[in-house]
Parts: C-alpha cells; sequence; structure tokens
C-alpha cells in the first residue's frame, strides 16, 4: 500500500504536479532528517541537507524509472548528499574530520520522527542514560558502519535497501551489519 501511494504521487509529480512532490516530502522527511541527524549530529546541518536531498529528488524526478522504491531512491539520494558535504567539509579542514559532526548533539526528542509521550522521571532518566550510551557507541564507529546501522536499525530498512542506498552488495552490507554489531557490543559491554 506505501509503495503503491508513493508511486502514484511520484506519477503525478512527473507530470508537474507539485501538491503530489509535496506530499511525498511530508511523508518521508522524518526519516530521511533523522537519517541524516544520525550521521552529521548537527540539527542545523541536517534539516539544510535534507532540504538539499529533496530538492535534488525535484531535479531528478523525471529521471525516475521506479525500478526500486521511491523511498529507497529517496534514501540513496539523502546519502550521497551527506558524502558529498562530509568530503567537502574533510577537504575544507586540511585533511581533518572535524570531530564536532560526530560527538556535538544530540537527537531532539521533539522530533516528528519520534513518539512523544511523558515517561515517569525515573524512566525518563534511564531512558536518557542509554540512548547516551548507545549515541556515544554508534558515534566511535566508522562512517560506513554508523551508516548501515542508521539504516537497519534505526530507519527499519530490509538489506536490500540498504545495499540499493549505498551502492554495495548484499553481502558487504551483511558485513558491515554483523562488523558494526560486533563493536558496538565490545563498547556497550566495556563500560
Amino acid at each position: 500500500m506505501d509503495a503503491a501511494e508513493d508511486a502514484e504521487l511520484v506519477r503525478k509529480a512527473q507530470s508537474g504536479d507539485t501538491r503530489a512532490f509535496d506530499q511525498l516530502v511530508s511523508k518521508h522527511r522524518g526519516k530521511i532528517y533523522a537519517m541524516i541527524l544520525n550521521m552529521v549530529k548537527n540539527d542545523a546541518d541536517a534539516w539544510d541537507l535534507a532540504q538539499e536531498a529533496f530538492i535534488k529528488a525535484w531535479r531528478a524526478l523525471p529521471k525516475f524509472e521506479g525500478k526500486a522504491r521511491f523511498s529507497t531512491w529517496l534514501f540513496r539520494i539523502s546519502h550521497n548528499v551527506v558524502y558529498d558535504w562530509l568530503r567537502k567539509r574533510k577537504i575544507q579542514g586540511d585533511g581533518e574530520l572535524n570531530d564536532e559532526i560526530f560527538d556535538a548533539g544530540k537527537i531532539d526528542p521533539g522530533a516528528a520522527t519520534t513518539p512523544h509521550h511523558d515517561a515517569r522521571p525515573d524512566e525518563a532518566m534511564q531512558r536518557g542514560e542509554l540512548r547516551s550510551q548507545l549515541e556515544a557507541a554508534i558515534a566511535k564507529l566508522s562512517d560506513q558502519h554508523r551508516e548501515v546501522i542508521v539504516l537497519r536499525e534505526v530507519q527499519g530498512l530490509d538489506y536490500k535497501e540498504i545495499a540499493d542506498i549505498t551502492n554495495n552488495s548484499l553481502g558487504t552490507v551483511m558485513s558491515r551489519l554483523h562488523y558494526a554489531r560486533k563493536k558496538l557490543q565490545a563498547i556497550l559491554t566495556t563500560r
């Protein structure tokens, strides 16, 4: 149903219906923003990069053939936007990646991609501590391992979609997930 709805909206948008594309943006912006935020760890940059990804998607939409789901195609564009941005930052930083982009900031609990409910203060504190530990552990992963973990465990994408987004083989995705999980386990058990 979801993919069929996207396909219909894409067809309309390709025919020039900007409202259909706006519906696609509204439907997918939370997941795209959350994926990018998990990679760049900066709210303002994440919003800018998400907007850039949607602009690129709009420009490339006439070429979209529907061989993959629209959401997979959009994640792939977002992946490319983030990696282009990271490369530019690395070049501008004399070959050094700015550690702040990996350590600073947290996911906004009020973001549209997270459910909102009021927990008891002790539960909220425990969740906050666990979230901090998980975010710190994920930040210690390489870019490639962090990306597959976020796409699989946060976004809930299947291996094939991750392979399409990252332009890797299914075996590479499975291997990266395996090693990323082992590294996370090692990091979290040494605390």
